[in-house]
């Protein structure tokens, strides 16, 4: 597996270069209130868990079990018996935000008198083990004769219960009733019985006011087409309660710049798509109708989800984009590129690293002041080409700048390396085809191992160390392969000496 070195200045001041192929999903950092409801028949297993409010004017009724009507039979103690789930598999990473919460639900009896009835709730969130809350209702008598539900309200907390996608929000039901118990053989079965209801508009059961993080995006497709002057840009949004919990009508792309600042700048919706569970959504960003500068450019996806919540996604990939009507060339010689100091062809040994020092120029007219310059470093295996480290470097015409890289390959052989400026083509160059620079790295079978150099070399790869580190490390070292080789001290004391 190839190892990527970043340098540390680089990383700081650059951040991450635009990558042509799809990248990694951003999770949105909002938290919203969610109302979450309560759908299907516990009796059948089928309860699920949905950001969606009824609509329906019939309730959903699960039973309660009759076993469970009655205290216990001689000890009069509360019997708890399970109504059933309801769940909803978790489409993206989150987070429940700590607080308290309310959960609710409606119960009715179809036949006869419950007294003292009181329902227990066990919700699981993400897979950390044991329930996220456990909690009881208070009591409260249900009888055939009222004609309207009986409303129970369950207090509970939640602790920074976080999630991954595909994980699971569970909520397990249970029941008890506080008729007194009776010997079976005399008093016979209880025949009672007590329904929740769910799923209507009269009885929305379900979690109020739930504080949840869960959106995200995938900023597929960031492209300059500098022919129409304009970047085209795709994106994949998903909710962890699925696509139906996001407002597809409802669609921003916004634009800022890094120098110039969040202006308010949008870009023109395109078009939508529907895949399996996320929506693709593509825009237009016309940069000179929106009179923008060069500058690094950076977007974001605001997406409504049902319930009018805004949920914002931050692309975290650097669009660097000259805007200018002059002539830029970015170029690389051959004599540009050097391996431990030496140029053309290079033998270093299996298992020890090398330096590239890569020097990168630019020309054109002077009145151009930001001139971004991707570089990328590019292992050529085969018919593969295998990113070994990208960054990006300014240079204004006139000017250069120099990239320095360390890596290691550890078996021997001949590996062709290139250093490709614009690898994406995003920057209009006046000349294209002194971007590239290859050479030959020959690695030969691997030096005896110094233990002194390898640590030096584990430190130092990625980045520039620190000069005490390294001395300090080099020092602690040689005391210890001195002590090694010179075994016991060999001190000689007269019996007089005095200290």
């Amino acid at each position: 597996m190839q190892v990527f070195f970043r340098s540390v200045l680089a990383a700081a001041l650059l951040g991450i270069i635009l990558l042509s192929q799809p990248t990694h999903a951003e999770e949105s950092t909002d938290f919203n209130n969610l109302d979450l409801y309560f759908y299907g028949d516990l009796d059948n297993g089928d309860g699920n868990i949905s950001t969606t409010r009824p609509i329906s004017d019939t309730d959903t009724q699960s039973d309660c079990p009759q076993d469970s009507n009655r205290l216990s039979w001689p000890g009069q103690d509360r019997q708890w018996e399970d109504v059933g789930s309801w769940e909803v598999d978790l489409q993206t990473p989150g987070e429940v935000a700590s607080g308290d919460y309310t959960f609710t639900i409606w119960a009715n009896s179809t036949q006869g008198t419950v007294e003292d009835v009181q329902f227990r709730i066990a919700i699981y969130i993400g897979s950390g083990g044991g329930p996220d809350a456990y909690e009881t209702s208070q009591s409260k008598t249900i009888t055939d004769s009222s004609e309207v539900a009986t409303r129970f309200d369950i207090n509970f907390d939640i602790s920074n219960a976080s999630f991954s996608a595909s994980e699971n929000f569970l909520i397990d039901l249970e029941y008890s009733g506080g008729d007194p118990g009776e010997n079976p053989l005399t008093g016979g079965s209880s025949t009672e019985q007590i329904v929740v209801l769910t799923s209507s508009v009269e009885h929305p059961s379900g979690i109020a006011n739930l504080s949840i993080n869960h959106y995200r995006a995938w900023f597929s497709d960031l492209a300059v087409e500098e022919f129409s002057e304009r970047v085209f840009v795709k994106a994949i949004v998903e909710s962890a309660f699925g696509k139906s919990d996001i407002d597809s009508s409802e669609w921003t792309l916004g634009v800022y710049g890094q120098s110039s600042g969040n202006q308010g700048l949008t870009a023109d919706f395109n078009m939508k798509s529907s895949q399996n569970s996320t929506y693709e959504v593509s825009f237009y960003w016309y940069y000179n109708k929106d009179n923008a500068i060069s500058d690094t450019y950076n977007f974001y996806i605001q997406i409504i989800d049902i319930q009018d919540n805004s949920w914002e996604v931050v692309s975290d990939e650097d669009l660097y984009l000259v805007i200018h009507g002059f002539e830029i060339d970015n170029y690389i010689l051959p004599g540009d590129i050097r391996i431990n100091n030496e140029t053309g062809t290079s033998t270093v040994s299996a298992g020890s690293s090398f330096t590239l020092d890569i020097t990168v120029s630019a020309q054109g007219d002077p009145l151009i002041t930001y001139n971004p310059i991707p570089v990328s470093i590019v292992w050529v295996d085969g018919t593969s080409e295998i990113v070994l480290y990208e960054t990006a470097v300014f240079a204004n015409p006139g000017a250069s700048a120099k990239i320095s890289f360390r890596h290691t390959f550890d078996k021997e052989g001949d590996y062709q390396i290139k250093v490709v400026i614009d690898r994406g083509n995003f920057v209009f160059e006046s000349d294209e085809n002194n971007n590239v620079g290859e050479f030959i790295v020959q690695v030969s079978e691997p030096e005896k191992e110094n233990p002194i150099q390898s640590f030096i070399d584990s430190i130092t790869q990625g980045g520039t160390a620190s000069t005490l580190t390294i001395l300090v490390a080099v020092s602690l070292l040689s005391a210890f392969v001195y002590l090694r080789r010179s075994g016991e001290p060999d001190f000689e004391w007269e019996e007089d000496d005095e200290f």
